[in-house]
C-alpha cells in the first residue's frame, strides 16, 4: 500500500510540477495580455466606455471607460466604474436616449448614432455614437465608441441658416421668380409671384404658364420658348398675366432654359417684374406732364398744342375762333385769409362750375394760380362769344358754395379772336391777356375784347407785372423818407417811410404806377415785409450816427392786416433793429379798417398792447362812424391829402378839415396833415390846431443820406 501510494507520488509530482509550471506561464501571459488590454483600452484616443445593459428598475451600469473619456466628460474612471448611466445626466435629451437603446437593442449595433451629451460641468458635446452589443460573463454588455460631430454640426448649422438665408432672401425679392420643369408645371415661386397672381404656392403645381396668361399671347410665347430652346439664351420681353380673379396686369418677364446634368433640356426658369405701378406711375406722370394737378384741367402745354391744332383747322375751314382769359378779382385775399386748402378747393369749384357752361368741343385749361382760359372753337361768333362771357361773369354774381360757406368772387376776362387778332399760338395768347388786363384797369368783373390800341397800356402793366415779380429778391427796392414837422418848433417829430422801384430799364418808379399791380398779383405782402424790415434798420443806423428820429411811419397794406403772423413780425423787426415799440408808427387806412373782421381788429389791439403807434392814413375819405372809430385802438389821424389841397380855395373841405381836427381833440388823438404845399394852407392847420405836417412845403421824400445830413443838428 505504501509502495503504491510512493508511486503514485513519484508519478503525480513531476506532472503537478509541470502543470504548476505551465499555469503560471499561462497566468503570466494573461496578466499581460490584460495589463495589454487595459492600457491600450484606457489610452485608446477615442472616448469609449463599456455599459452593462440594466432594464427599466435597475438602469444601465458603466463598467469602465477609458482617459478620452475623462477628458470629454469630466468624471474620472473611478468614479464611472459601477455607476449608472443616468446618474451622471449624460444624455441632454432622453427621448434620443431611448431611441438609442432601442435601436441597439434591435440591431445589436448602431453606426454614428447623433446624439447631445452633457459634462460634468454641463457643458454641451455634439457626438456620433458607435455601439456594439456583446456577451461578457453570460451577460450583456455594450460598448461605445464617442466620435465628436462639432465640426460637421457647425457645417451642418451654417448649411442651415444660409439654406435659411437664401430662403428668405429668395422669399423677399422684389422681383418675381418662378421655375418650371420639362412638362411645363410650375415647381418653384417666391412670394413676389404668387401675390400678384393670387395662387399658393400649392395650387401653382397643378397649373403651368398657358393657365395664366391670355391665348392670345400663346403663340407668341410659343415662338419665344422655341427660340429660346434652340439659342439657348434669355430673353426679356413684356406680356400680360391673368390673376386668379381673372383680371390681368402687365409684367416684364426675364425666361431662361434650364438644363439638367447632362445638359439636356430640363424645363423653363423666369425673373418676373409686375409692372402695374410703373405703368400707373408713367400714366400718372403724363397726365401730369399736360394738365393741372389741383384742377384736373388741361395746363398751358397741352392748350398751346390744341390751339395749334384748332388754328390749323380754322385756316383750312375759314372759320373764327376766340380764347377767353379769365382772372380772378383778388384771390390772393382768399389764400391770405382762409388759408391755400381753401383757395385749391375754391379753384376746384370754379373748374367745376365754368366747364358746366361749355361744349364737349370746347377746352377749359388752367395757366397758373388764379389763371383760366377757355379755347372756343366751334362757331366762334363776336356773338357766341359774349354770351359765353356773359354766363361766366352770371356764375361768378353767385356765391361759390364751399363746405357749407359762401365765397364771394369776381373775374375780369379778356378775349381775342382768329383770325382779326392774330394768327398765333402765342399772339392770341398774349391779346387776350392784354385784354384781360383792360378789364381789371376798368374796374374788374367785367370782360373785355381786345383792340389795338390796348397793346401800349397792358404792355406796359404786363411788363411791371414780371418785373415786380422778384422785386424783392432782386434788390430793386429803396426807401425815400418824408420828414413830419411840429409848426410851433419846426422840430422833425417823425418820418414816413415811402417805398420806391428802382427799375433798371424804367428808373425810379413810384408806387402809384406799381403798389396796385402788386396787390393785384398778391406780393403786396413781401413788399410790406420788406418796407417794414428796412425801415427799422434804418432807424438804427440813423441812431448809430446821432441823428434822432422819434418815429418812424410804415404803412400797412390789407393784406399785411390779414397775416396772422405780423405781431410776430413786428415783434422779430424791433428785436433785431433794437428800436423801442413806441418809435414804430404803422398806418392803416380808414377804408381798410372800415372793412375788417375781429381778427383785424384783434391784431391791432395786440400791436398796441407791444407799444406799437398806430395811425389812421386817409382819414375822411372812408366815411366811419364815431362810434366805430371811438373803438379803433389808434394814436393818430392823417387827414386826407384831397381836403388839404382846396383849403383856401374851397369852403367845404376847410370844413371838413376843421371838423377832423376838432374830431381828433375831442377824442384825444393826434392829427397830422398830409400834402401841405403852400402857406395859406399852413397858416389855416396853425389858426385851427393842427400843429403836425408833412408836404412838399417842407421836404420831399429824401434818400436815406440826404435826411441825415439835412437833420443831423435838429433837437425835438
Amino acid at each position: 500500500m505504501n509502495i503504491i501510494l510512493l508511486l503514485a507520488l513519484i508519478c503525480i509530482v513531476p506532472l503537478c510540477l509541470v502543470y504548476h509550471a505551465r499555469y503560471r506561464a499561462q497566468h503570466k501571459q494573461y496578466l499581460r495580455v490584460n495589463h495589454c488590454f487595459d492600457a491600450a483600452f484606457y489610452n485608446f484616443p477615442g472616448a469609449v466606455c463599456i455599459i452593462k445593459l440594466g432594464d427599466d428598475t435597475s438602469g444601465d451600469i458603466i463598467v469602465d471607460g477609458n482617459r478620452a473619456l475623462e477628458q470629454l466628460m469630466g468624471w474620472s474612471r473611478d468614479e464611472m466604474a459601477d455607476s449608472t448611466v443616468d446618474s451622471h445626466h449624460a444624455w441632454h435629451n432622453q427621448e434620443q436616449r431611448r431611441d438609442f437603446l432601442t435601436q441597439l437593442r434591435e440591431k445589436g449595433e448602431i453606426l454614428r448614432f447623433p446624439a447631445e451629451m452633457l459634462d460634468r460641468d454641463k457643458t454641451l458635446h455634439y457626438l456620433y455614437l458607435t455601439a456594439k452589443v456583446f456577451d461578457l460573463e453570460g451577460e450583456p454588455h455594450f460598448i461605445v465608441l464617442f466620435g465628436d460631430r462639432s465640426v460637421q454640426r457647425k457645417t451642418e448649422e451654417r448649411a442651415r441658416m444660409e439654406g435659411l438665408r437664401y430662403r428668405a432672401l429668395y422669399e423677399g425679392m422684389i422681383d418675381g421668380y418662378c421655375r418650371c420643369n420639362k412638362n411645363g408645371y410650375f415647381i418653384e415661386s417666391n412670394r413676389a409671384f404668387r401675390e400678384p397672381l393670387g395662387y399658393t404656392e400649392e395650387e401653382l403645381w397643378r397649373l403651368t404658364p398657358r393657365d395664366i396668361t391670355p391665348t392670345r399671347q400663346h403663340a407668341e410665347d410659343a415662338r419665344i420658348e422655341q427660340e429660346l430652346r434652340e439659342r439657348g439664351s434669355c430673353k426679356l420681353y413684356e406680356k400680360e398675366q391673368i390673376r386668379k380673379d381673372g383680371s390681368t396686369f402687365p409684367v416684364e418677364l426675364q425666361l431662361y432654359v434650364s438644363l439638367d446634368d447632362q445638359g439636356e433640356f430640363d424645363g423653363w426658369w423666369a425673373i418676373i417684374r409686375d409692372l402695374s405701378k410703373t405703368k400707373r406711375d408713367q400714366a400718372n406722370l403724363d397726365f401730369l406732364a399736360y394738365h393741372d394737378p389741383t384742377t384736373g384741367l388741361p395746363n398751358r402745354t397741352l392748350l398751346q398744342d390744341r390751339l395749334e391744332h384748332a388754328l390749323e383747322r380754322a385756316r383750312r375751314d375759314q372759320q373764327q375762333l376766340a380764347l377767353l382769359f379769365i382772372d380772378l378779382d383778388r384771390f390772393k385775399h382768399v389764400n391770405d385769409t382762409l388759408g391755400y386748402h381753401v383757395g385749391d378747393a375754391l379753384l376746384q369749384v370754379v373748374a367745376r362750375s365754368m366747364g358746366a357752361l361749355l361744349r364737349d368741343s370746347d377746352t377749359l385749361a388752367r395757366l397758373s394760380g388764379d389763371e383760366f382760359m377757355i379755347l372756343l372753337e366751334e362757331n366762334a361768333t363776336t356773338a357766341n362769344v359774349t354770351m359765353v362771357a356773359d354766363r361766366i361773369l352770371a356764375m361768378f354774381a353767385k356765391p361759390q358754395i364751399l363746405q357749407d360757406q359762401e365765397i364771394y368772387i369776381t373775374a375780369s376776362i379778356g378775349v381775342s379772336i382768329f383770325p382779326q387778332d392774330g394768327d398765333s399760338v402765342d399772339i392770341l395768347m398774349k391779346y387776350a391777356e392784354l385784354a384781360m388786363f383792360k378789364a381789371k384797369d376798368q374796374g374788374r368783373n367785367i370782360y373785355q375784347f381786345f383792340e389795338s390800341g390796348l397793346s401800349v397800356g397792358a404792355l406796359e402793366r404786363l411788363a411791371l407785372e414780371n418785373g415786380l415779380r422778384s422785386v424783392v429778391s432782386r434788390g430793386e427796392l429803396v426807401l425815400h423818407y418824408q420828414p413830419q414837422i411840429n409848426l410851433l418848433t419846426g422840430h422833425l417829430i417823425g418820418v414816413e417811410a415811402l417805398v420806391r422801384w428802382q427799375n433798371p430799364g424804367l428808373g425810379l418808379v413810384m408806387p402809384d404806377r406799381f403798389i396796385h399791380i402788386a396787390e393785384d398779383i398778391g406780393i403786396i405782402s413781401d413788399i410790406g415785409a420788406w418796407v417794414l424790415q428796412e425801415a427799422c434798420r434804418q432807424m438804427a443806423a440813423w441812431q448809430k450816427k446821432g441823428l434822432h428820429v422819434p418815429r418812424i411811419a410804415v404803412n400797412l397794406s390789407v393784406q399785411q392786416l390779414e397775416r396772422t403772423d405780423l405781431v410776430s413780425l413786428v415783434q422779430r423787426q424791433l428785436e433785431v433793429s433794437g428800436l423801442k415799440p413806441q418809435q414804430l408808427e404803422l398806418e392803416v387806412t380808414e377804408s381798410m379798417l372800415m372793412r375788417q373782421t375781429g381778427r383785424a381788429l384783434e391784431i391791432l389791439n395786440a400791436l398796441e398792447s407791444m407799444g406799437v403807434y398806430l395811425a389812421v392814413d386817409d382819414f375822411g375819405t372812408g366815411y366811419s362812424s364815431f362810434g366805430y372809430l371811438k373803438r379803433l385802438p389808434v394814436h393818430r389821424l392823417k387827414i386826407d391829402y384831397s381836403f388839404i389841397r382846396d383849403i383856401g380855395q374851397d369852403a367845404n373841405d376847410e370844413a371838413i378839415t376843421r371838423a377832423i381836427i376838432a374830431l381828433s381833440d375831442s377824442l384825444g388823438l393826434e392829427v397830422v396833415a398830409e400834402g401841405v404845399e403852400r402857406e395859406e394852407q399852413e397858416t389855416f392847420l396853425r389858426r385851427e390846431g393842427c400843429h403836425l405836417v408833412q408836404g412838399f412845403r417842407y421836404d420831399k421824400g429824401l434818400p436815406a443820406k440826404d435826411l441825415l445830413s439835412k437833420y443831423m443838428k435838429v433837437v425835438t
